[in-house]
């Protein structure tokens, strides 16, 4: 199993909120992170960061202002991007110049993720939106993300396996100031038959940096055996920064 320390890559945001207000984040952790503006500040102790921010109503985020920015950065101090999409309803194709790794959430129900998100996109329509990048892409599921409850995720590794040989799942976190603050993880049961699930016809696995610590995530690696673990709090790592550039 190889061990990551995410420290390595800082989370940057191309907004200073965010309107969409979905249920399992509500924008909390869009304002935990380092806007754009301040990335100056950042390029000599990073070497890799975390490209995000807050979605418009139609799930898009607004990368464009800041992509001659970003790659004038690339060059001068040779980092790397790892560029989380959100929804957009075509491919984001002005990215792919300054991107080394396309991050993604991927539903194959469509109003589960309406639910959660308040847009629809079909599985069809978030796969058109990747596929044709020319760039490294990687497909994230977080387990439970339905209040806890386990919904599409198994479906949604059956697809995603025809295009993909490595994947992340997350794990709910419920979170203050969300709508889902009152809710449970799913059982660490539920959540071991789908990483095993996935086991079974992925690569590569891996428990990325979304996921409840402590007690829960004890007993959760006593049955699960990911072929990455992200561990924030690790202080033996094998690789430091976002498990994407692996």
């Amino acid at each position: 199993m190889v061990v990551v320390n995410p420290s390595g890559t800082l989370p940057i945001s191309v907004t200073k909120g965010c309107p969409m207000n979905c249920k399992h984040c509500g924008g909390v952790y869009v304002k935990s992170m380092t806007h754009i503006d301040n990335i100056e500040r950042y390029v000599n102790k990073y070497k890799s960061f975390l490209i995000s921010g807050g979605m418009s109503k139609d799930g898009i985020i607004p990368f464009s202002p800041y992509l001659n920015k970003l790659k004038e950065l690339k060059r001068t101090y040779n980092l790397q991007y790892n560029f989380h999409i959100g929804f957009p309803k075509e491919p984001p194709f002005e990215i792919i110049d300054v991107a080394d790794v396309v991050s993604f959430d991927f539903f194959s129900d469509e109003n589960v993720m309406k639910e959660v998100y308040t847009i629809r996109r079909t599985k069809d329509e978030i796969l058109f939106s990747v596929l044709p990048l020319p760039v490294k892409k990687v497909p994230h599921i977080t387990i439970g993300i339905l209040c806890g409850k386990i919904t599409h995720e198994e479906k949604s590794i059956e697809i995603l396996k025809d295009y993909f040989d490595t994947i992340v799942l997350n794990i709910l976190i419920p979170t203050k100031n969300t709508a889902y603050k009152d809710c449970n993880p799913p059982s660490v049961d539920e959540v071991a038959k789908v990483f095993n699930f996935a086991k079974k016809h992925f690569k590569s696995v891996i428990l990325g940096c979304m996921h409840p610590h402590g007690s829960y995530r004890k007993q959760l690696l006593e049955k699960i055996s990911p072929d990455v673990f992200v561990n924030s709090a690790s202080k033996n790592y094998d690789f430091k920064g976002c498990c994407s550039f692996l």
